[in-house]
């Protein structure tokens, strides 16, 4: 009689594993849709990342590359990085998104031109 509410329990444990995988999968799919073309492969650890530059980009990069060789203690970089014209027409949750791209692409750009500098010195 007990093997039998433990044979239960057990069942009723893995049933509610699955259920949860299926979770974690289905809000990775929704969370992978639109963001590329890859299919999402699990237990893989694959991890790809395309990127794609755009004339904005390549822009923006000059600017910050000017921006440093110009001083390099700048006060707030990412408030002169901004193009107000677009900033200001945005919603709240726009704006934060926007805000967060332009703190990660400064980053990115500010340690390329950190590496360019070094290769450059050598």
């Amino acid at each position: 009689m007990q093997k039998q509410g433990v044979d239960a329990l057990k069942r009723f444990a893995q049933m509610a594993k699955n259920r949860l995988r299926n979770k974690v999968r289905e809000q990775d799919i929704k969370a992978s849709k639109g963001k590329s073309n890859f299919k999402v492969i699990y237990g893989a650890g694959v991890d790809v990342k395309s990127k794609i530059i755009t004339k904005e980009d390549e822009k923006l990069y000059v600017k910050i590359r000017d921006m440093l060789d110009e001083n390099v203690d700048i006060i707030n970089p990412i408030a002169r990085l901004i193009d107000y014209k677009v900033y200001n027409k945005m919603d709240t949750l726009s704006k934060e998104r926007y805000l967060f791209e332009m703190v990660n692409k400064y980053k990115m750009y500010k340690t390329k031109y950190q590496q360019e500098k070094i290769k450059q010195a050598l």
